[in-house]
């Protein structure tokens, strides 16, 4: 609302007309009807007439009074001490929404850096043992399967025989590397096993829950430095 249509408004709950109230505030009809247009503002000493004969209170004015209409009222004192006032306010206001909208970010990137941490590739390492050796075999004992045979033999030795009867294979996958090979001691014997292949593999992360609040939180974000935007404007 212009200031000259609440002055306009404040006269009419008061049943006055313009020149009754003109002549209360002891000014000219047609300057009161210029103020209550919006053709003209009043200096300090009309305003302060109007202010007392309409019983307005400054502290309400910025409530019902357009924020662009304060720069034409800046050399009357009270409403130099408004400006001051509402523009402190407004920084505070303005600040807080910063400051939210920074923490928010903050908790967004934590929470984002928490399921990256715990998910994302692993790597893994798959190991294979051919079978039960004996505590005193050589730890390539089963290699002898896959000797060439002598160009004039087409049978398989009686030892290649043996191995590929205690075939028994076994596979393991590891996530820390054991090197590319490593002996691992049973109650009977023991198993040779040797790295075959390695990668890496996607894994869930088991919070991943926390990217919901993690874009909430950003989404928070940008809120707030759009309200703090909006507020100055």
């Amino acid at each position: 609302m212009k200031l000259g249509e609440y002055l306009k408004q404040k006269r009419e709950e008061n049943t006055w007309t313009q020149p009754e109230a003109a002549k209360k505030a002891e000014i000219e009809q047609s300057y009161l009807s210029k103020l209550e247009t919006g053709k003209s503002y009043p200096s300090e000493e009309i305003f302060n007439r109007l202010v007392r004969l309409y019983d307005i209170k400054i502290s309400d004015l910025h409530q019902v009074i357009d924020t662009q209409e304060y720069e034409k009222l800046s050399e009357i004192k009270q409403m130099r001490q408004l400006i001051i006032e509402q523009k402190k306010t407004e920084t505070t206001i303005v600040r807080g929404w910063l400051i939210s909208g920074l923490v928010f970010l903050m908790l967004s990137g934590a929470c984002l850096a928490i399921t990256h941490l715990y998910g994302g590739a692993q790597a893994q390492y798959y190991y294979r043992s051919s079978g039960v050796l004996k505590q005193n075999e050589a730890l390539q004992a089963f290699d002898i399967i896959n000797e060439t045979l002598p160009r004039n033999e087409t049978l398989l030795t009686e030892k290649q025989q043996q191995m590929i009867l205690r075939i028994k294979q076994d596979d393991k996958i590891s996530s820390v590397f054991k090197g590319d090979s490593y002996v691992e001691n049973l109650r009977d014997g023991k198993r040779f096993y040797e790295i075959y292949y390695h990668g890496e593999v996607s894994t869930n992360s088991p919070m991943n829950w926390f990217l919901l609040p993690g874009l909430m939180f950003f989404l928070g974000s940008f809120g707030c430095f759009f309200i703090s935007y909006r507020w100055t404007k």
